[in-house]
C-alpha cells in the first residue's frame, strides 16, 4: 500500500495495537531493568537507591572481566564453528548427493533435543568412568593422555564449545541449504559452463549469491551466544573455578542465587548494549546488499 496523506491515519491506526503489545513485552522489561539496577535489595519489599554504584561494583570486579572473556571465548568459537560446518554441509545437501534427504534429517536432530538432554549426553561423552571419550583415546592409543575435559579448567571451555557446536549447527544448516536454493540456477550452470568446480565455484558464486543469508546467520549466532545458559548450567554451573561461567550464567547467579538483583539487572543491561553494540558493528561491516 502506498503511503498518502490520506491514508497515514488509518495505517497508524492498525500499527498501535501491534506497537502496544511490543511496548508491554519488550519496550516495558527493558526499561523496568535499567530502573532497578539502580537500587539494591534488603529484602524484596525494602529497596534503596544507589545510583550507578552496581555499575560501578560490576565494572569494577576481575570476576566479571573473567566471565566477560569467557563469553567472548564462547561467542567467537561457536560462531566460527557453526557458520563454517553449516555453510559446508548445507552446500553439500543443496549439491544433492545420494541420501542427501537423510543426512539433512540427521543434521537437524541434535538442534530439537531439549539442552538439558544435550548436557547430559555431552556428560556421559566424556564422563572419566562411563564415557565414550577415554575408550575413544584408548583405542587410538592416546589413553594415557586423557584428561576429564569438563574438570579441567583449560579444556572446559572447549569442551562446552563443542557441546553447543553439534545442538545448535542443526539450524544453521537448513538456514544455508534455504538460501543455497534461492540462488539463481541459470548463473549456477553459466558458471559451471564456464568451468567453475569445487573451490572456484564457492568463492566466486555460491558465497557471493547467499551473502544475505551468510550475513543473516553470522549475525544470529553471534547474538545468541550471549544468551547461553541452560547448556552451561546443566554440564558445570560454570565450573571448575569459573572458567565455564558466561554472562547469562553469571547473572543468574547473583540476582538469583546471592539475591543481589541489583548487580543481575546491571549484568542484564550490559548484555543488551552488547548485543546491540555487536548487531550494530557488525551491521555496518556487513552492509552491501550483495557480493556479487
Amino acid at each position: 500500500m502506498k503511503v498518502t496523506k490520506k491514508n497515514i491515519g488509518t495505517i497508524l491506526l492498525f500499527l498501535v495495537p501491534g506497537f502496544l503489545v511490543y511496548a508491554y513485552l519488550v519496550l516495558y522489561p527493558i526499561l523496568q531493568s535499567v530502573v532497578m539496577s539502580t537500587y539494591t535489595w534488603d529484602t524484596l519489599a525494602s529497596s534503596r537507591f544507589v545510583g550507578f554504584n552496581n555499575y560501578r561494583a560490576v565494572l569494577g570486579s576481575q570476576m566479571f572481566w573473567k566471565v566477560l572473556g569467557n563469553t567472548l571465548i564462547f561467542m567467537v568459537s561457536t560462531t566460527t564453528l557453526q557458520v563454517l560446518i553449516g555453510f559446508l554441509l548445507g552446500y553439500l545437501i543443496y549439491l544433492q548427493l545420494k541420501g542427501y534427504r537423510l543426512y539433512k534429517t540427521l543434521y537437524f536432530i541434535p538442534t530439537v533435543l531439549p539442552s538439558v538432554a544435550v548436557g547430559f549426553i555431552w556428560n556421559y561423552i566424556y564422563s572419566p568412568g562411563m564415557g565414550l571419550l577415554k575408550p575413544l583415546m584408548n583405542a587410538v592409543g592416546a589413553g594415557a593422555h586423557y584428561i576429564p575435559p569438563l574438570s579441567s579448567p583449560q579444556l572446559a571451555l572447549i569442551a562446552i564449545i563443542i557441546a553447543q557446536t553439534w545442538n545448535s549447527c542443526g539450524i544453521q544448516v537448513i538456514l544455508f541449504n534455504s538460501g543455497f536454493m534461492n540462488m539463481s540456477s541459470e548463473v549456477i550452470e553459466s558458471a559451471t559452463l564456464d568451468g567453475a568446480t569445487g573451490w572456484k565455484m564457492i568463492r566466486h558464486m555460491v558465497i557471493p549469491l547467499s551473502w544475505d543469508i551468510i550475513k543473516m546467520v553470522i549475525i544470529l549466532q553471534t547474538v545468541g551466544a550471549l544468551r547461553s545458559f541452560d547448556l552451561v548450567y546443566v554440564m558445570t554451573g560454570g565450573g571448575p573455578n569459573h572458567a565455564t561461567e558466561l554472562l547469562p550464567l553469571h547473572l543468574f547467579v547473583n540476582a538469583f542465587q546471592n539475591f543481589n538483583i541489583g548487580y543481575g539487572n546491571v549484568m542484564a543491561v550490559l548484555i543488551f548494549v552488547l548485543a546491540m553494540t555487536i548487531t550494530v558493528v557488525m551491521r555496518k561491516l556487513m552492509e552491501r546488499e550483495s557480493l556479487y
